[in-house]
Protein backbone atom coordinates (compact mmCIF):
# COMPACT_ATOMS: atom_id res chain seq x y z
CA UNK A 1 0.00 0.00 0.00
CA UNK A 2 1.31 3.43 -0.93
CA UNK A 3 0.57 6.52 1.18
CA UNK A 4 1.54 9.95 -0.16
CA UNK A 5 4.03 8.38 -2.53
CA UNK A 6 5.64 6.31 0.22
CA UNK A 7 6.08 2.60 -0.21
CA UNK A 8 5.59 0.05 2.56
CA UNK A 9 9.33 -0.23 3.20
CA UNK A 10 9.71 3.52 3.81
CA UNK A 11 6.61 3.60 6.03
CA UNK A 12 8.02 0.71 8.07
CA UNK A 13 11.41 2.44 8.38
CA UNK A 14 9.74 5.64 9.62
CA UNK A 15 7.59 3.67 12.05
CA UNK A 16 10.69 1.90 13.40
CA UNK A 17 12.47 5.24 13.82
CA UNK A 18 9.50 6.68 15.71
CA UNK A 19 9.54 3.69 18.07
CA UNK A 20 13.30 4.04 18.58
CA UNK A 21 13.10 7.80 19.13
CA UNK A 22 10.23 7.80 21.65
CA UNK A 23 12.45 6.96 24.65
CA UNK A 24 15.12 9.38 23.40
CA UNK A 25 12.49 12.11 23.19
CA UNK A 26 11.31 11.28 26.72
CA UNK A 27 14.88 11.42 28.05
CA UNK A 28 16.73 14.45 29.38
CA UNK A 29 18.09 15.15 25.89
CA UNK A 30 14.57 15.53 24.53
CA UNK A 31 13.98 16.63 20.98
CA UNK A 32 17.57 17.87 20.57
CA UNK A 33 18.80 14.32 21.18
CA UNK A 34 16.25 12.99 18.69
CA UNK A 35 17.48 15.38 16.01
CA UNK A 36 21.11 14.45 16.69
CA UNK A 37 20.25 10.75 16.39
CA UNK A 38 18.34 11.19 13.13
CA UNK A 39 21.07 13.35 11.65
CA UNK A 40 23.86 10.97 12.75
CA UNK A 41 22.00 8.10 11.11
CA UNK A 42 21.75 10.04 7.88
CA UNK A 43 17.96 10.08 7.93
CA UNK A 44 16.80 12.45 5.17
CA UNK A 45 15.14 15.71 6.18
CA UNK A 46 11.67 14.74 4.96
CA UNK A 47 11.72 11.46 6.88
CA UNK A 48 13.09 13.26 9.95
CA UNK A 49 10.19 15.71 9.73
CA UNK A 50 7.72 12.82 9.59
CA UNK A 51 9.33 11.11 12.59
CA UNK A 52 9.40 14.38 14.55
CA UNK A 53 5.77 15.10 13.70
CA UNK A 54 4.75 11.69 15.03
CA UNK A 55 6.64 12.37 18.25
CA UNK A 56 4.87 15.72 18.68
CA UNK A 57 1.48 14.05 18.44
CA UNK A 58 -1.63 14.60 16.42
CA UNK A 59 -2.00 18.35 16.84
CA UNK A 60 -2.73 20.87 14.06
CA UNK A 61 0.62 22.69 14.27
CA UNK A 62 2.79 19.57 14.53
CA UNK A 63 3.91 19.47 10.89
CA UNK A 64 5.11 23.09 10.86
CA UNK A 65 6.77 22.70 14.23
CA UNK A 66 8.46 19.47 13.12
CA UNK A 67 9.87 21.21 10.04
CA UNK A 68 11.42 23.96 12.16
CA UNK A 69 12.74 21.53 14.76
CA UNK A 70 14.49 19.47 12.09
CA UNK A 71 15.84 22.38 10.06
CA UNK A 72 16.72 24.31 13.23
CA UNK A 73 18.85 21.53 14.68
CA UNK A 74 22.56 22.41 14.77
CA UNK A 75 23.33 19.10 13.05
CA UNK A 76 21.24 20.15 10.03
CA UNK A 77 23.15 23.32 9.06
CA UNK A 78 23.81 22.08 5.50
CA UNK A 79 20.16 21.19 4.95
CA UNK A 80 19.04 24.50 6.50
CA UNK A 81 21.31 26.43 4.12
CA UNK A 82 20.00 24.45 1.13
CA UNK A 83 16.43 25.25 2.23
CA UNK A 84 17.31 28.94 2.57
CA UNK A 85 18.85 29.03 -0.91
CA UNK A 86 15.84 27.24 -2.38
CA UNK A 87 13.29 29.58 -0.82
CA UNK A 88 15.32 32.67 -1.76
CA UNK A 89 15.60 31.42 -5.34
CA UNK A 90 11.86 30.78 -5.52
CA UNK A 91 11.12 34.23 -4.11
CA UNK A 92 13.45 35.89 -6.64
CA UNK A 93 11.87 33.93 -9.50
CA UNK A 94 8.37 34.98 -8.45
CA UNK A 95 9.47 38.62 -8.17
CA UNK A 96 11.07 38.48 -11.64
CA UNK A 97 7.91 36.98 -13.16
CA UNK A 98 5.78 39.62 -11.47
CA UNK A 99 8.03 42.37 -12.82
CA UNK A 100 7.88 40.90 -16.36
CA UNK A 101 4.09 40.86 -16.20
CA UNK A 102 4.00 44.43 -14.93
CA UNK A 103 6.18 45.59 -17.83
CA UNK A 104 3.77 44.00 -20.31
CA UNK A 105 0.83 46.06 -19.04
CA UNK A 106 -0.11 49.08 -21.14
CA UNK A 107 0.64 52.46 -19.61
Amino acid sequence: MEVLGMDAERLARISDLVAECRPVHASAGGMDAVQELLSARGVPVMDSILVTRKLLGDVPHALGEAKWLVLGAPSRSEEREAHRRLTEGLYEAVCALHEEEREKLPD
